[in-house]
């Protein structure tokens, strides 16, 4: 018998989830506002759902693969929300990046009508999510998770299980640090070697092979100078996510002085008018600062 799983948010990241499970042999359920990417799995054999609610009548597994919270409300609560259209017992994986106070809200909302959901933030992006390769960092039911690990793994090689409700989302807020951090860093680093008269490329080959090494300066970095600022992961989501990491910070009484001073440069992105831009367009914000483009050096 099929196993059926549904998946509501079909962008970047969802898109890749349903094609991964359907090659894993599991009958893929999805939902989306936007009809093309649905048109595109029906072709590859998943079943269109028309309302959140049938996702919720038609699958004991759901992945919410949504943009935040407030999204996230929409599609659980309420008489036509998911959680009151699933059958007692079954589970949802919430994949969106929120904060754990947030994430320890809707679990106590699901645990109301008898629904288990587990904060399941990813990070791997579009490519991640493609190759069924994205890291699953879950706070919840530990029993959820091994029940559908089967469903995880066709669409992770790295599932971490954190413990208690929202320490997914703490997770991923400390991994949020980092990116926001080597961001800014990865575009300070490329200006000091565009003023210097370095070659651009050859420093990244050399940082890749040196201690200074991190993902985003080798995938980021060379969008920086090739200029490349599609949407992959914007600007304004990188402001969310730094927003969640200081409040659970003061919430600590911990200083995060790097992680507040790259939220600020993020900040001045998004009231450029570059919010809706990749975050490698944070280059932008510091060529402001420096009076120059690396669109202006020669390669």
């Amino acid at each position: 018998m099929e196993v059926k799983v549904g998946v509501i948010g079909v962008g970047n990241i969802g898109f890749g989830m349903c094609c991964n499970l359907l090659k894993a042999g599991f009958k893929v359920v999805a939902y989306d506002v936007r009809p093309e990417p649905l048109e595109a799995l029906r072709g590859k054999g998943a079943t269109i759902a028309p309302y959140p609610a049938t996702v919720g009548q038609e699958c004991p597994l759901v992945f919410s693969v949504v943009l935040d919270y407030p999204q996230n409300l929409v599609i659980l609560d309420g008489p036509a929300g998911l959680l009151r259209n699933m059958t007692p017992g079954s589970t949802v994986f919430v994949c969106s990046t929120i904060s754990p106070a947030q994430a320890r809200e809707l679990a106590a909302l699901a645990a109301r009508q008898n629904i288990r959901l587990l904060d399941c933030p990813v990070s791997g992006g579009r490519k991640g999510a493609d190759a069924g390769t994205l890291t699953l960092m879950i706070g919840g039911d530990h029993e959820a998770v091994e029940e559908h690990r089967g469903a995880l793994e066709a669409v992770s090689s790295n599932i971490y299980y954190l413990g208690d409700a929202g320490m997914g989302e703490t997770a991923k807020a400390v991994n949020q640090v980092l990116v926001a951090v080597h961001y800014v860093a990865t575009a300070e680093a490329l200006l000091l070697a565009a003023r210097s008269g370095l070659d651009l490329k050859q420093m990244l080959e050399i940082i890749v092979n040196s201690e200074g090494y991190s993902r985003i300066f080798e995938t980021r970095g060379i969008r920086m100078i090739d200029r490349k600022f599609e949407p992959i992961g914007v600007l304004k989501t990188i402001v969310k996510d730094t927003g969640f990491v200081l409040n659970t910070a003061d919430s600590l009484s911990l200083p995060m002085p790097m992680t507040s001073l790259a939220r600020q440069m993020f900040q001045v992105g998004v009231n450029q008018g570059l919010g809706e831009e990749g975050s490698s367009a944070i280059i932008k914000v510091l060529e402001k600062l420096a009076g120059f483009s690396l669109a202006d050096i020669k390669k």
